[in-house]
């Protein structure tokens, strides 16, 4: 039932909405790391207030999109070198937890899941590989049973997602990632914990190795 014939929309689910526009809008580039969110835009644009603003970005700070510093208001976040180098090290041993676990904990239908989707994924663009790729390992961390890595992966998603930005610049074609893909695939069906999660983490390696050295170069020209 509406009141005087109007449909509004209840402010946690227009928070929601906010909040994945701003998150789509980082994970696309259209906010740069780094870049000062001016809240009067912002809500110019959406059509929202600020009370809902602020709430959808409160939300992403606690998803380490975006950093709060008291003089220059909210800026999507901007990562060095150091810290990504940082956070695919943690990425590395939370991916090979959650690979093993999954090895040794899903069940016959969660690994078939696993396996459609990568089967979906050999018709996909090159340009959705970063999403893809997301999709699947989520589907790893929801089932290895082991919550607190999963957990603590999920808190990671944020910066992932901002320096995705430098992964796609990676010298590895699609045709190789997903052969990657098998070969995890392949490992968990023999039910070989050890060899997953030892996949997992030698592919965050080679995840590491592109961005960092691309960071790295950056800087060099830079000085």
């Amino acid at each position: 039932m509406t009141i005087l014939g109007m449909n509004i929309m209840p402010e946690p689910l227009l928070r929601e909405k906010v909040t994945e526009a701003i998150r789509a809008s980082i994970a696309a580039g259209n906010l740069a790391p780094g870049q000062k969110l001016v809240e009067r835009e912002i809500c110019g644009e959406l059509g929202i207030s600020r009370t809902v603003l602020r709430e959808a970005l409160q939300n992403l700070e606690a998803e380490g999109l975006i950093v709060n510093r008291s003089r220059r208001g909210r800026t999507v976040i901007s990562i060095g070198r150091q810290e990504a180098a940082d956070i695919y090290a943690v990425r590395k041993a939370l991916e090979g937890l959650i690979g093993s676990g999954f090895a040794d904990n899903a069940t016959a239908v969660q690994i078939k899941k696993l396996k459609a989707h990568l089967q979906s994924m050999r018709s996909r663009q090159p340009r959705d590989a970063f999403a893809a790729e997301q999709q699947f390992f989520a589907i790893m961390r929801d089932h290895c049973g082991n919550h607190v890595a999963a957990d603590f992966a999920r808190q990671l998603d944020g910066r992932v997602m901002i320096l995705k930005q430098l992964s796609t610049f990676q010298n590895i074609s699609y045709p190789e990632r997903l052969q990657e893909l098998d070969a995890i695939v392949a490992a968990i069906e023999t039910r070989n914990g050890k060899l997953t999660g030892e996949l997992c983490m030698r592919r965050i390696e080679r995840l590491s190795e592109g961005v960092v050295n691309l960071m790295e170069d950056a800087e060099a020209m830079v000085s």
